[in-house]
C-alpha cells in the first residue's frame, strides 16, 4: 500500500497528488519538467517504481532536487532552476515508492538517498483491513467474517501448489471484498445470510485462477470454514445461453467446463479492469475470449478486440520515444491504440473495447503499465502525457505462463487459468470428425479413434499404460502436449483420407489409423523409444500380426522389426516396406561430389511425410541431431516441386538474426493483394525453408 498511503496523506491535507509511473525512458529533461511544474503548483509528486530510471539520470535528478530543497530551506519565493527563474510554492513535496531488487531495477545513489527519509512498508494487518472494509460495505458480523477470510487466505497460501500466477495478497483480498459488498447490496440476494454472500464471493473470485489439482483443495478449505453452507453459483442464464449458442455456431462441442470458464472470465472482468487468461497451449484460451466477445455482442454489448503482440517490437516502438536532442515525440504503437480506444463513446452508444496482449509477459515491457493496471488507471508516457483508462476499456493478456512476471504485475491482475486437462483431446477429435464431408467414414472412424487415440497419447506424454501403471516417460526429440499429437493425427488422416479415395471399409480404416498413429503420435519419439511403442500399439489395436512377405488389410506386418518400417498403400490395400520404394542410385558423370544424393530408406520415408503435409499445406518441423540429413532431404524435396506452382525462399537462422530482418526478408518476397493480405507474386504458393531455427 505504498502509493495508496501517499495519496491518502495528500487527501487528508488537501494537497493535489500526481502519480508518475517511472520507466527507463525518462531522461533528466523530462524529470526536470515535472519538478518545475510541481514546485510552481505546490502539488505533490508520487514517483512510482522510481528505481527503474537509469542510474546516470538519477545522479542529475539528485542535483535538481537539491536545488529545490535549498530554495525551500531559504524560504525563497522565486529561485533559479535549470537556468530559468521560476516561482516556488512551499507546499510542494516529492515522494518515491519502489520495490527493491527485481529485474530491471537499480540501486539508488547515496546522494539521492540522503535527501529522502526512508520508510519501510511491512506486511499490513489483513484482519483489521478486512474488518473495516466489510463494515464499510455494510456487513454487520464483520469481525467474525474477517477472521475467517484471513485464515482462508493463509491456509490457501500454505497448502495450494506454488504457481507463479497465484497471489493471495492485499489486492486479491480487496477485490473480493468489493465484489462481496456489491452482492450484499444486490436486492436479489436480500434473503441470503452474510456468511453465504461472503462465501460465494470468495469462491467465485478465487476458483478461476486455480489449476486443475488445486480446485478440490480450495473448495475443501471453504467448506471447513463455512460448514454446512450450500450456496449455488450466481446464475447468468442469458449469458450462458448466448455462449452455448455461439460455441455451437462455430462447430465446437458445448462442454460445461468451457462455458463455465467463459462465465468466469466475464465475472472476473466485472471486478478487475486488467485480466490475464493463463494456461498452456491447447486449453482453449482464444476460444474462451472470442466466445465471450460474440456472446456479449448478442446480448446488445458490441465488443471490439484490439490484438497486439508486445514482443514483436522494441519497448520504444511500443510506448513511443522522446528524441534526446530535438525533444520530438515519436508515438508508439500501444500509446496510439490506447489513445484511440479511450476516447469517449458517442452519446447513446454502448460498447466494450478490449486491448488484448497475445504475448509473453516479462518485466521489461509490462512494468511500464503498472499504473494502468492498479487503481490509478493511468498510462504515463515519457513525454509527460497521461491517458486515463475509460470505463468501456479493459486490458486482457493471453499468456502461457507467468514465470518472467514480477509479483508486482501478478497481484494487479485478475487471473483466469484455462487448464487443458479440463478439455483433453476428445472435443478436438469430435469437432474434426463432425466436419468430415463423408459421414459414413466418420462413423466408422469414431470407434477406432476412441479405442486408440487417448491411450497412445497418454503413453507418449506421461508413460501411462491402459492398466493404470506408469512406466518411465518415453524420450522425444521435441516436447509436445496431448493436443499437439491429436492435431497431428487428425491432420495426417485428413491428408490420406481424401474425398476422391472414398475409403469406408473398417478393416482398411483400421490399418490407416494404426499407420497414422505410428507417425503422428510416435513421430517425435527417439530411436530407442520406438520398439516399445510399436509393441504397445500392436497389442492395443488387437489386429493379428502376420509374418508373411505381403500383408493386406486386416492384419499388421511382422517380418521387419517395427511398423515404422512400413507404410500402408491405400491403392494396393496392403502394407508396403519402405525398402521397396528406394530407387537404385543412378550415377550422373561430371556431377559435383557435394550434389550427389544416394536414395536410402530415410530419404524415402521423410520425403513421403513432407509430401502429405504439403498436400494440406501444413507447416513441418524436422528435429534431429547434426548430420541426419535434414537439410539435404528437404532441399531435394523442394528441388523436385514444380516451379510453376511454387516459389521458394531459403532463410538461414543464426544468433544474429533479428525479427525485423526476417520481416523485411519476407516482405520483399510477397506483394500486396488486398488491404491487409499479402501473398507471393503470380498466384503461386511460397515455400519457406528456415534452416537452423533454434540458433
Amino acid at each position: 500500500g505504498k502509493t495508496e498511503t501517499t495519496k491518502d496523506l495528500g487527501r487528508a491535507l488537501g494537497v493535489m497528488v500526481y502519480v508518475f509511473n517511472c520507466s527507463d525512458q525518462m531522461d533528466y529533461k523530462s524529470m526536470g519538467q515535472i519538478f518545475k511544474g510541481l514546485s510552481q503548483a505546490g502539488a505533490w509528486g508520487c514517483f512510482d517504481e522510481f528505481n527503474r530510471i537509469n542510474l546516470e539520470v538519477l545522479s542529475v535528478v539528485s542535483a535538481q532536487l537539491k536545488t529545490i530543497q535549498n530554495a525551500l530551506v531559504g524560504d525563497l519565493k522565486r529561485f533559479q532552476f535549470e537556468g530559468r527563474e521560476i516561482a516556488l510554492v512551499n507546499t510542494c513535496g516529492f515522494f518515491i515508492t519502489m520495490n527493491p531488487g527485481y529485474a530491471g531495477r537499480v540501486e539508488l545513489p547515496d546522494n539521492l538517498k540522503a535527501m529522502f527519509r526512508p520508510v519501510t512498508m511491512i506486511v499490513p494487518n489483513l484482519g483489521q483491513i478486512c474488518e473495516i472494509m466489510l463494515y464499510s460495505e455494510g456487513f454487520e458480523t464483520a469481525r467474525v467474517l474477517a477472521r475467517k477470510m484471513v485464515v482462508l487466505y493463509k491456509l490457501a497460501k500454505e497448502q495450494c501448489s506454488k504457481q507463479p500466477h497465484y497471489d493471495f495478497g492485499l489486492r486479491a483480498l480487496k477485490s473480493v471484498l468489493v465484489m462481496a459488498g456489491g452482492m450484499k447490496r444486490d436486492p436479489a440476494n436480500s434473503e441470503l445470510g452474510e456468511d453465504s454472500v461472503l462465501m460465494r464471493a470468495l469462491r467465485d473470485m478465487n476458483v478461476p485462477k486455480f489449476i486443475f489439482e488445486d480446485v478440490p483443495l480450495f473448495l475443501g478449505l471453504i467448506d471447513d470454514l463455512f460448514p454446512g453452507l450450500e450456496c449455488p453459483r450466481v446464475q447468468q442464464p442469458s449469458l450462458k445461453a448466448a455462449i452455448e449458442g455461439k460455441l455451437e455456431e462455430a462447430g465446437y462441442k458445448v462442454l460445461y467446463d468451457q462455458v463455465d470458464k467463459t462465465v468466469q472470465l466475464y465475472e472476473t472482468m466485472l471486478t478487475r479492469h486488467t485480466t490475464m487468461i493463463v494456461g498452456p497451449t491447447g486449453g482453449g484460451k482464444s476460444v474462451v475470449m472470442k466466445t465471450l466477445q460474440k456472446a456479449q455482442g448478442e446480448l446488445g454489448l458490441p465488443t471490439k478486440l484490439y490484438v497486439l503482440n508486445a514482443k514483436a517490437q522494441t519497448v520504444n516502438e511500443l510506448y513511443g520515444v522522446l528524441d534526446p536532442a530535438t525533444r520530438e515525440w515519436a508515438d508508439g504503437m500501444l500509446s496510439n491504440i490506447f489513445r484511440d480506444v479511450n476516447k469517449p463513446l458517442p452519446p447513446g452508444k454502448d460498447e466494450r473495447r478490449y486491448i488484448v496482449f497475445d504475448t509473453d509477459v516479462d518485466a521489461v515491457w509490462v512494468e511500464n503499465m503498472n499504473s494502468v493496471m492498479d487503481d490509478n488507471k493511468l498510462l504515463t508516457l515519457p513525454n509527460g502525457e497521461r491517458i486515463r483508462v475509460a470505463d468501456h476499456c479493459k486490458l486482457l493478456f493471453e499468456v502461457g505462463n507467468l514465470i518472467y512476471a514480477s509479483p508486482a504485475t501478478v497481484s494487479r491482475c485478475g487471473i483466469v487459468y484455462v487448464d487443458p486437462k479440463n478439455l483433453g483431446i476428445e472435443p478436438y477429435i469430435w469437432k474434426w470428425l463432425n466436419e468430415r464431408p463423408d459421414k459414413t467414414q466418420a462413423t466408422n472412424l469414431k470407434p477406432l479413434l476412441a479405442k486408440m487415440a487417448q491411450k497412445t497419447i497418454s503413453y507418449v506424454v506421461e508413460g501411462l499404460l491402459p492398466s493404470g501403471e506408469y512406466i518411465p516417460k518415453p524420450a522425444t526429440s521435441v516436447a509436445c502436449t496431448e493436443l499437439n499429437y491429436a492435431m497431428q493425427l487428425c491432420a495426417m488422416l485428413e491428408s490420406i483420407l481424401t474425398e476422391e479415395k472414398g475409403i469406408n471399409d473398417t478393416t482398411q480404416l483400421e490399418c490407416i489409423v494404426v499407420f497414422c498413429i505410428m507417425w503422428s503420435v510416435g513421430g517425435a519419439l527417439l530411436e530407442s523409444a520406438r520398439p516399445p511403442f510399436d509393441k504397445f500399439v500392436k497389442e492395443l489395436s488387437g489386429v493379428p500380426v502376420s509374418s508373411s512377405k505381403s500383408v493386406g488389410a486386416g492384419s499388421l506386418p511382422g517380418s521387419a522389426p517395427t511398423l515404422y518400417d512400413y507404410y500402408f498403400n491405400e491403392a494396393m490395400i496392403r502394407w508396403v516396406p519402405w525398402t521397396d520404394e528406394v530407387k537404385d542410385y543412378e550415377h550422373v558423370p561430371g556431377q559435383p561430389f557435394a550434389n550427389i544424393l544416394v536414395p536410402t530408406v530415410d530419404t524415402v520415408t521423410f520425403t513421403y511425410h513432407l509430401q502429405w503435409n504439403l498436400n494440406i499445406f501444413r507447416p513441418v518441423v524436422y528435429a534431429g541431431d547434426v548430420g541426419t540429413a535434414k537439410t539435404v532431404t528437404i532441399q531435394n524435396f523442394l528441388k523436385n516441386l514444380s516451379p510453376d506452382k511454387f516459389t521458394f525462399l531459403n532463410i538461414n537462422f543464426s544468433s544474429r538474426t533479428t525479427s525485423i530482418a526476417l520481416q523485411r526478408n519476407l516482405e520483399s518476397n510477397v506483394e500486396k493483394r488486398t488491404k491487409d493480405t499479402y501473398g507471393p507474386a503470380g498466384g503461386k504458393k511460397l515455400m519457406l525453408f528456415i534452416d537452423d531455427m533454434n540458433m
